[in-house]
């Protein structure tokens, strides 16, 4: 047992070292999109950098894992996430439905950052757009997380510049 080991200590230094040039070449990969995309629109950068990041990490996990693991196929991997698929996306529906909608504001933009929204009892200023969630800081000081589902379904928005709102978006928001 201990001679398995030391046989494979090498195959498990390489692989770790893989494993964090790929992790530090995420982080770089990440800058260099949010870069050249803020320039353009600021939310989508966020996303772009996001999804480049989280890529380019689970390449150099497949790459670390095959190079300690030699009998390991990605194909294999592909294969079993196929079959498994169904299952999975059954177990995370309401994960990958605030991931979408998400997507979905952060693509459409019909409230930033600075803005008033309003969605049921709660209504105070958008302190950040994440892909999962949007939160808010209340009036009362409170920190608020909604689920971007929600928000897609049932919002009301007052902004506070001249952008017009999109089709769908009612500016008016009542007083509580």
């Amino acid at each position: 047992m201990v001679d398995s080991v030391v046989d494979r200590l090498p195959a498990l230094i390489v692989g770790i070292l893989a494993f964090v040039l790929f992790y530090v070449l995420s982080f770089l990969a990440a800058r260099f999109v949010a870069r050249a995309v803020s320039s353009r629109r600021q939310n989508l950068a966020v996303v772009f950098a996001r999804l480049i990041q989280g890529a380019t990490i689970l390449v150099g996990f497949l790459v670390s894992f095959s190079i300690i693991a030699p009998s390991f196929q990605a194909s294999d991997l592909i294969k079993i996430l196929g079959v498994e698929g169904v299952a999975v996306g059954f177990a995370f529906q309401n994960i990958l439905q605030n991931f979408l909608a998400g997507l979905l504001l952060l693509w459409t933009e019909p409230f930033r950052v600075g803005d008033e929204i309003k969605l049921d009892a709660f209504e105070g200023t958008v302190e950040e757009i994440q892909t999962r969630a949007t939160i808010i800081r209340t009036y009362d000081e409170r920190r608020v997380v909604i689920p971007n589902a929600r928000l897609v379904y049932s919002l009301r928005h007052r902004e506070h510049g001249a952008r017009q709102p999109p089709m769908g978006v009612r500016p008016e928001c009542p007083e509580v």
